[in-house]
């Protein structure tokens, strides 16, 4: 696919911002407590939506979850605007790479599992509202969020390009999954949040966002 990628679609949570470790301390110290009995199963609902993680939680035989989707969705949304609007930090060179792909003629996304309102926090906080050729969260559709690819089949489908010619940036298995199934190819972000997990189905891992720039610029997206 060298040199014929016409897109690029990143996530949001880890890969545009870091907010992984402050979303599982909330989950394992606060959210979880409060909204199942016994020890919190924070790495089951890794990477999901707030809406699939309760479907996980509640098809679970081993776990018993104590309250309503409503108060669910309340114990998240009630951190949610501390953890984009004040702890998220913006990938380092972020800005500067997607300055690369628009130049380079290259259209981009931003694909999140998250609810749009916070999706919305990021873009308001670090201006990036007109930065993307299209952004697509779990709740501007209905239906499954990733692992499924519904949300990286409808934003190809947004900006007319067949999935073969997109590129994917993830850093979970879930999100991975979700591109690959979508027929994408997918670079993998490792970092803090995700240390211990199998990232192997992507086509390549890289470690930091400096590493990112220099793997899109060997596929030909853009000269470095």
């Amino acid at each position: 696919m060298d040199d014929a990628y016409e897109a690029v679609f990143f996530d949001m949570d880890g890969v545009t911002v870091e907010t992984a470790d402050v979303w599982r301390e909330l989950e394992r110290t606060t959210i979880l407590p409060a909204a199942v009995a016994g020890e919190p199963p924070v790495e089951m609902i890794r990477a999901l939506s707030v809406a699939d993680a309760y479907d996980r939680l509640v098809a679970a035989d081993d776990v018993e979850v104590t309250v309503t989707r409503a108060a669910f969705d309340a114990l998240y949304d009630e951190h949610a605007t501390a953890v984009y609007g004040e702890r998220a930090v913006l990938m380092d060179g972020y800005r500067a790479l997607l300055a690369d792909l628009r130049d380079a003629g290259v259209a981009t996304g931003l694909v999140s599992a998250s609810r749009r309102s916070w999706v919305d926090l990021v873009l308001d906080r670090f201006d990036l509202t007109d930065a993307y050729d299209v952004v697509v969260s779990a709740t501007d559709f209905e239906g499954p969020s990733k692992p499924d690819p519904t949300t990286y089949l409808l934003a190809a489908e947004t900006i007319e390009t067949e999935p073969e010619a997109c590129l994917v940036v993830e850093d979970s298995p879930h999100g991975i999954e979700s591109a690959v199934a979508a027929g994408m190819s997918c670079l993998a972000l490792r970092g803090a949040g995700n240390a211990d997990e199998d990232l192997s189905a992507a086509d390549e891992v890289v470690s930091s966002g400096a590493e990112l720039r220099t793997a899109m610029a060997e596929r030909g997206l853009f000269e470095d």
